[in-house]
């Protein structure tokens, strides 16, 4: 090593150290002996001496020798060693006074030549011991020396003791490394680890010593000379002292959780239940009710006009007897049963049904649905029985149980081929209303959200079906059917696209007409084919008189948005328009460059992204009728910009009535009046310049009450014929 190194770790001048280590060297008599005999071989020529078997004992003196009893020299800290190093260096720190005038063969003579003086502080703690690496001592003996166990994070530091004895060595007798105990001190130095390794018994060179450099925790032991037989053996005093740093200990406290609070269900599929014992509680008293009331006053057997009463008895209304019927005769009876005006069930089938039913549907819609769903034959359904909403034919049995049963219906009873296309007006609107999902499948989460329930349990209470403006009403009944037969020329029950152009004499521009048949509302087989079916012409004629209605803006803005992006731009705007501006001009009529209308039309729907219209924002909007007519219907457009601006304003005093019902009110009266509003003649009073025609009338009166003609309110649908004919030849007059 370089002397800077050596002099950055120790105090003690290099030379002096060497000098030391020398000296020590020759006190060995061993060394005097074999040098004579070295000598005393070169001179005559004689054979060398053998080597010296130096036995290497674990000490804290430098150079790892056993020095004579006379040399009480004090010991002189090495160069500072590298892990691999054998020995350990104290960090005491010595003054060194040496006199030396020769070495001779004699040993008392030496110990007269030298008389060293040791000076050194006792019981004195090292000052750099923090500076100076830890390395291991090497045990070099005859007999393997067993690695004691040493701990994972020790640092030890040896310290010299005062009262330590000296003796001299012998070559005969072994030595055995003296026992250690370790002290612990506090933890105030770095832990280091490295793994024990066992005694090396081969000096190492100073590249070796180099390359091995690495910092490990060591075990430091200070090992007492070997007596000699001729001296009493001193115990030594145990000069090691261990110091180990503990690991720290990360204690983790847990803390008990909070009790989480359950939230509490808000979705529920089948209903929502109340608590089990009600629900047991009113089953329990429905049943006893209804087998003290009706079963056992019936003989135990139950038709189906007796169902009625039964379904107000469990909580229905009246007209849900039909279905609440077949369902039961399927369930207790089995799917191949045929259901006649002699079938019969019994408590117990009932029992066992309605029990069946109330445990997994627990609301009206769910119960609905079920028994909708059920009334129809097993055997014949191509669906699913356990499906959770309904399709356009699973209603037929409930429809016309109404028309059979209910007293505003008397009059449809006897035309039994009109009641088909009533059915069909009821579904229709039914969807109309409740499938806002276009889906063409009613689910309960859509009548739940729909009023048809409520507007269903209002037939029992309303004797004139026609108070009932949703769904039932026969008055709208008849002006849909009136429109649709007077623009099928053919009577197939299908509308072209030449025939649905003639609507309101062709009010509607021919480009709308083009996008309903394209399926942009519609993509049954039968519109692909061009043909428009009856189903199709009630949403078409809904939506055309009534632009307010949700149905009815989802409608008419899937026509407009041409590219289906869900934007109505200035584009498809304009490609609208244009046809607007194109009859106006044939007509003679000013009209409004597009720039002026889409600015008048931004400001009445005021969307939230500039220049793009929205579905949301049609719906905001309150006026949503004067917007579409704009684009697509001449004739209302026209009746806007003249409307007085104040007609809008609702009478606080009217009911609020829609668009729809405002319209059909109207037509029924119309057609009412055109068709037979003469039938009661008897009671008027007209001028002698009106006989004619009085006479005329009551001729036409007398042949209607003859044939058992219906009195105007409620006439007979096959009497639209005539009347259709009467319509299109006044439209050729009128054109002509």
């Amino acid at each position: 090593m370089s002397s800077t190194m050596s002099a950055a770790n120790t105090s003690i001048p290099i030379t002096k150290m060497v000098n030391d280590l020398f000296l020590q060297w020759l006190s060995l008599p061993d060394t005097r002996t074999t040098l004579s005999a070295a000598l005393h071989s070169v001179r005559t020529n004689s054979k060398m001496p053998e080597p010296i078997a130096y036995s290497k004992i674990q000490t804290t003196r430098g150079g790892g020798f056993s020095k004579s009893q006379h040399f009480d020299s004090p010991p002189v800290s090495p160069v500072p060693r590298t892990p691999s190093s054998p020995r350990f260096t104290s960090s005491t720190n010595y003054s060194i006074i040496e006199n030396t005038s020769g070495i001779n063969n004699n040993n008392n003579d030496d110990k007269k030549l030298r008389t060293p003086k040791k000076t050194f502080a006792e019981n004195t703690t090292p000052t750099n011991v923090e500076q100076q690496p830890a390395i291991i001592e090497k045990v070099s003996t005859p007999q393997s020396v067993k690695p004691e166990a040493i701990a994972s994070t020790p640092i030890i530091s040896t310290s010299v003791n005062s009262n330590r004895s000296t003796a001299c060595t012998t070559n005969t007798t072994p030595t055995r490394p003296a026992q250690q105990t370790p002290v612990l001190q506090p933890p105030s130095t770095t832990v280091r680890e490295q793994s024990p390794r066992t005694p090396n018994t081969t000096a190492l060179s100073p590249d070796d010593r180099q390359d091995n450099n690495k910092p490990s925790p060591v075990v430091n032991t200070a090992k007492t000379p070997v007596l000699s037989s001729n001296e009493k053996p001193t115990r030594p005093i145990p000069s090691t002292t261990v110091t180990s740093q503990p690991t720290p200990i990360n204690v983790r406290i847990e803390s008990k959780p909070k009790p989480v609070e359950p939230i509490p269900k808000f979705y529920f599929p089948n209903g929502k239940v109340t608590t089990a014992s009600t629900n047991e509680t009113a089953l329990m008293k429905h049943l006893r009710q209804a087998k003290d009331e009706l079963f056992i006053p019936k003989h135990d057997k139950l038709y189906l006009e007796d169902f009625g009463k039964l379904a107000q008895i469990i909580g229905l209304s009246l007209y849900w007897k039909a279905p609440l019927f077949r369902s039961c005769v399927y369930e207790s009876l089995g799917a191949k049963a045929t259901i006649t005006a002699s079938t019969t069930i019994n408590y117990i089938q009932f029992e066992s049904f309605w029990t069946k039913l109330c445990k997994a549907n627990h609301d009206h819609a769910l119960k609905f649905i079920y028994l909708l769903i059920h009334s129809s034959s097993p055997t014949t359904s191509t669906l699913p029985m356990n499906r959770h909403y309904l399709t356009t034919d699973d209603w037929d049995y409930l429809v016309q149980d109404i028309i059979d049963t209910h007293p505003g219906l008397k009059f449809l009873r006897e035309a039994k081929e009109f009641h088909s296309r009533y059915i069909k007006t009821v579904v229709a609107r039914a969807y109309y209303n409740c499938n806002r999902s276009w889906s063409g499948k009613l689910t309960v989460q859509e009548i739940r959200r729909s009023n048809f329930i409520q507007t269903f349990d209002r037939l029992e209470q309303e004797d004139d079906i026609n108070r009932i403006h949703d769904y039932f009403s026969y008055e709208h009944f008849y002006v849909i059917y009136c429109k649709f037969w007077e623009l099928d020329s053919d009577h197939d029950l299908f509308i072209s696209r030449d025939d649905l152009a003639k609507h309101c004499n062709g009010a509607i521009s021919n480009k709308m007409i083009d996008r309903i048949f394209s399926g942009a509302v519609s993509n049954t087989p039968n519109m692909k084919e061009g043909k428009m079916s009856y189903y199709e012409f009630v949403w078409f004629l809904i939506s055309e008189e009534d632009k307010r209605s949700p149905t009815s803006i989802e409608y008419w803005f899937r026509c407009m948005d041409i590219d289906g992006d869900g934007i109505l731009s200035m584009y498809e705007l304009d490609y609208f328009y244009q046809e607007q501006v194109h009859k106006m001009e044939i007509y003679g009529i000013e009209y409004m460059p597009f720039e002026d209308c889409i600015c008048q039309m931004l400001d009445l729907v005021k969307p939230e992204e500039q220049n793009k219209i929205r579905l949301k924002d049609l719906k905001r909007c309150k006026l949503t009728n004067v917007f579409f007519d704009t684009f697509f219907n001449l004739d209302k457009y026209l009746n806007n910009e003249q409307k007085d601006p104040f007609s809008n304003l609702k009478d606080p005093e009217a009911p609020d009535l829609s668009d729809w019902v405002r319209f059909a009110e109207t037509e029924y009266d119309n057609l009412t009046h055109e068709d037979g509003g003469n039938d009661n003649l008897d009671d008027g009073n007209y001028d002698e310049d009106f006989e004619d025609e009085d006479n005329e009338v009551e001729a036409m009166t007398n042949r209607k009450l003859g044939n058992n003609a219906i009195s105007s309110p409620q006439r007979h649908p096959s009497e639209l014929n005539s009347k259709i004919d009467d319509l299109e030849d006044e439209l050729k007059r009128w054109k002509d």
